[in-house]
């Protein structure tokens, strides 16, 4: 719809129900909206006619509403009345649109008449904390041991506070951390909110008071709490709904005069105390950062990869994806993640590859472990810059391996590796590759069962697949070597994701205990493709690497 004309209709709609163009912008307007039976004013700011950024509402006069405790008002953005998932409005019908977002507002202002203010903000608290700082807690919301010893600290890029961190070290890899600290959580069983009249504690005197109406443990007194605050740590409170911190802001003139003698150490706590009207609090808002939430956030009740060591052969154009994707399912994550490469990334590699220029010509094992460290400190990955085939002894003392070479000889002879592997706890090995020129992309899961082994899917070597994911006829589109580079098969980036999903959800399921069906294929490319139902295959009497065995046995 044309600009103008949305403008004129968004006009007469608010004329027509009372409000009054205000300015400065075009459809900044002030009017009543009904709520409890009463008309309550409020200011409406609409930045887009489109409606993809949201429009603004305040009240005009906090006090036409007689209530203690009002839920979703008190923010920069005003009046909280649309849920994270947003507000769907129909930009053809801007009149329409207009009128849903005042029924919402007086939907949202009604919910404190009818009881529900205190329990709005009490699920939405950490919204109303006002923080000073955002914290990032680096240790498990599962810990759930009532007082939990810690250290803060600012972590800091170019002498900058990003965040107050939270964890049960004093270093951060990848940030500078000052002010070390103690630090201690409180975790409590059931949710915080307003209390003894304070909605959020301001002072030190209003900390004891609004404490003292939390459900807290016999051990967490506030003798305990008073004594970290003045001893300059910090307290987090970390409940179902919130976790929340604070530490105390020490007038300058106090600190300055035990440094210089004026004040001994030993007086401040109970100088403080008779000041603790005018001690305020530097709040911080906190959020779950360790890689054990991250991982569980995404799986819930579903199994993932936090106590499985993988050894992963291969970080190029499947592995580096790949590699990645195991991460956030929480490999790395208290088990152990080894990506094993002897190559080095080229220039050539990187349109298909997670890393990017910057790593050309380093080790591709050692630059893709860099780069998972980058995405969270927590991150457990080693690199081994050489011939995995020549590290068997390593390799068998993972869970699985997961080949993501798509090279014949390595699948090959990793397939036989496993297949007459002889003590370690190697339970699976687990095959990624694409499909001619990228017709399509497979998986292949062997755990060294009833069921076919790598080689039994082509069991000569001169003979077709058993389960192609293309036409076998198509030539091999192989690009000769060049300076510095090898021959490659063209394909693109959207194939190589592809396999990573694919053996990722494979990972996942096998890890779960429902390794499903072995032998996984997703085409590529609608038209070279072709199609294959997820199968478990049997295995071939032909097989060159598992036939003998399975005849002897």
């Amino acid at each position: 719809m044309d600009k103008t004309k949305a403008i004129q209709i968004i006009d007469a709609t608010l004329r027509a129900r009372g409000f009054e163009y205000i300015g400065p912008g075009s459809c900044d307007y002030q009017g009543p909206v009904s709520v409890h039976g009463k008309k309550i004013d409020i200011k409406l700011f609409i930045p887009d006619v489109h409606f993809a950024s949201k429009a603004k509402a305040y009240l005009v006069d906090r006090e036409q509403i007689p209530l203690e405790t009002l839920a979703h008002i008190e923010s920069e953005d005003g009046i909280c009345y649309a849920s994270g998932a947003g507000l769907p409005l129909d930009i053809y019908e801007p009149g329409q649109a207009v009128l849903r977002i005042l029924a919402e507002i007086e939907r949202t202002l009604e919910l404190s008449y009818k009881g529900r203010a205190r329990q709005e903000v009490v699920d939405e608290y950490q919204f109303y904390w006002d923080a000073n700082l955002g914290i990032r807690i680096f240790l498990p919301k599962s810990l759930d041991k009532g007082i939990y010893k810690a250290w803060s600290f600012f972590a800091c890029v170019d002498s900058e506070p990003l965040f107050l961190g939270i964890h049960d070290k004093k270093k951060l890899r990848g940030y500078a951390t000052n002010h070390v600290r103690p630090a201690q959580i409180w975790y409590l069983s059931q949710n915080i909110g307003p209390a003894n009249s304070i909605k959020i504690p301001s002072t030190l005197a209003e900390l004891e008071i609004w404490l003292s109406g939390q459900t807290l443990t016999s051990s967490m007194t506030w003798v305990k709490a008073e004594r970290l605050l003045i001893e300059r740590g910090t307290l987090v409170i970390a409940a179902p709904n919130a976790a929340v911190g604070f530490d105390l802001e020490i007038p300058k003139i106090l600190t300055t005069a035990v440094q210089r003698g004026g004040i001994r150490k030993a007086k401040l706590p109970e100088i403080v105390r008779g000041k603790k009207h005018e001690i305020n609090l530097n709040r911080y808002s906190g959020t779950w950062c360790s890689m054990e939430d991250i991982a569980s956030r995404s799986y819930l009740d579903s199994a993932s990869l936090q106590n499985t060591s993988i050894a992963l052969v291969g970080c190029g154009t499947i592995g580096s994806h790949l590699a990645r994707m195991l991460v956030q399912s929480g490999a790395g994550t208290n088990g152990k993640l080894t990506l094993c490469d002897n190559q080095l990334l080229s220039a050539g590699n990187i349109g298909r590859h997670l890393l990017g220029f910057s790593a050309v010509g380093e080790k591709k094992a050692t630059a893709l472990k860099q780069e998972l460290e980058r995405f969270h400190p927590q991150v457990n990955v080693h690199a081994v810059a050489d011939d995995a085939l020549a590290k068997w002894d390593m390799l068998q003392k993972y869970d699985l391996i997961i080949d993501a070479t798509g090279e014949w000889n390595v699948q090959s002879a990793l397939n036989d590796n496993f297949l007459n592997n002889q003590g370690g706890k190697l339970k699976g090995i687990l095959h990624s590759w694409i499909f001619m020129n990228g017709a399509a992309v497979q998986s292949f899961l062997n755990l060294n069962d009833e069921f076919a082994c790598f080689r039994c899917l082509k069991p000569k070597f001169d003979g077709p697949w058993r389960y192609p994911a293309g036409h076998e006829h198509d030539e091999l589109n192989l690009q000769p070597a060049s300076c510095g580079e090898g021959s490659y098969v063209p394909f693109s980036v959207d194939a190589s994701t592809m396999a990573a999903s694919l053996a990722n959800r494979a990972v996942l399921d096998w890890v779960e205990g429902k390794p499903g069906k072995r032998l996984r294929t997703v085409i590529v490319d609608i038209d070279r493709g072709r199609g294959q139902k997820p199968v478990s295959p049997k295995p071939s009497v032909h097989c060159p690497a598992c036939g003998s065995k399975r005849e002897a046995n």
